[in-house]
């Protein structure tokens, strides 16, 4: 009996959802569809003179039937024949909406966003443009990147109008974030997509490499320093002669590195100032090497004839 009445009463659900949607969507509403657009017959040669969107707004008015109908179709685009277009400006305003667009269903289109097209022509023409990364990256606690971020092929081609991709110099990748990471980075990403018919990427995907390692320190010492631009006939003696330093990096980068890696030096001119007792050196150290301490901070000097 009580399995009985459990069908009875999923039933009387089923009937009431169903009678529930069939009396509501009897009636009219107002939606907004995203509408793609489509180009058609496009010249050998040539290109659009103004970006066109790839998608277009239209608010369409209809019973709850046909807006199903209208979201399930996937026929429903806005097509522009490019066939007779020339160079002089071509207008589509609105009023041009039901010429360009086949509706498979018995609705209103209210309202076309945006409103006006202007179409021309213009010659087509490429260029190569530099990839910059649009990607942050977190590192997880002892972790961090070792050299430079790597994309290939550095630069890609654009093409369209020339008067369009003239200006563009610089093409992002897509956004990414990359949270705690502790492992190298190899990886294919898609440059950003135009939202428009201004530019043709002619690459889609490019190369991402990131190295990531392990961090440590390694103590160096022994580093000599030195004075640029010295004339032939002084020197220079400095107390102490050497210094010591500690780096943070890679530890795979660490064992590679040796003293001749680093150089420490000071400028001839900055030592010849009457008020200058001490001195600074400015230490050279491979990249994405950082320095964590150096000893002594401070160097006196004596300037002499060379002997």
């Amino acid at each position: 009996m009580e399995k009985k009445r459990y069908h009875i009463v999923i039933a009387s659900i089923v009937f009431a959802a169903s009678t529930w949607i069939f009396v509501n969507f009897k009636d009219e509403y107002t939606v907004v569809k995203h509408v793609p657009v489509v180009l058609e017959n496009m010249k050998e040669g040539k290109a659009l003179k103004y970006p066109i969107p790839k998608n277009i707004n239209i608010r369409f008015r209809g019973s709850g039937w046909s807006l199903v109908g209208l979201y399930l179709s996937p026929d429903v685009k806005y097509f522009i024949d490019l066939s007779s277009i020339v160079s002089e400006d071509f207008i589509i305003t609105s009023r041009d909406l039901l010429e360009h667009i086949k509706l498979p269903f018995s609705f209103q289109p209210l309202d076309i966003k945006p409103d006006t097209l202007v179409l021309a022509l213009d010659d087509y023409g490429e260029k190569r443009v530099w990839v910059f990364t649009n990607i942050m990256v977190r590192y997880k606690d002892g972790y961090g990147q070792v050299g430079p971020v790597r994309i290939m092929p550095e630069s890609v081609a654009i093409g369209g109008s020339k008067s369009l991709i003239s200006p563009i110099t610089l093409l992002p990748t897509v956004y990414k974030k990359f949270e705690d990471l502790n492992t190298p980075i190899d990886m294919n990403i898609p440059l950003e997509e135009p939202m428009n018919y201004s530019i043709d990427l002619l690459t889609k995907v490019v190369r991402l490499q990131i190295d990531v390692q392990p961090f440590a320190e390694k103590t160096f010492t022994g580093i000599p320093i030195t004075a640029t631009g010295t004339p032939p006939n002084r020197e220079i003696i400095f107390t102490p002669p050497k210094m010591d330093i500690i780096v943070r990096g890679g530890i795979q980068q660490l064992t590679k590195l040796t003293n001749d890696d680093f150089q420490a030096s000071v400028s001839y001119q900055s030592l010849i100032q009457d008020s200058i007792e001490s001195i600074v050196p400015q230490v050279v150290v491979p990249g994405e090497v950082k320095i964590i301490n150096r000893t002594p901070a401070e160097f006196k000097f004596i300037i002499r004839k060379r002997l």
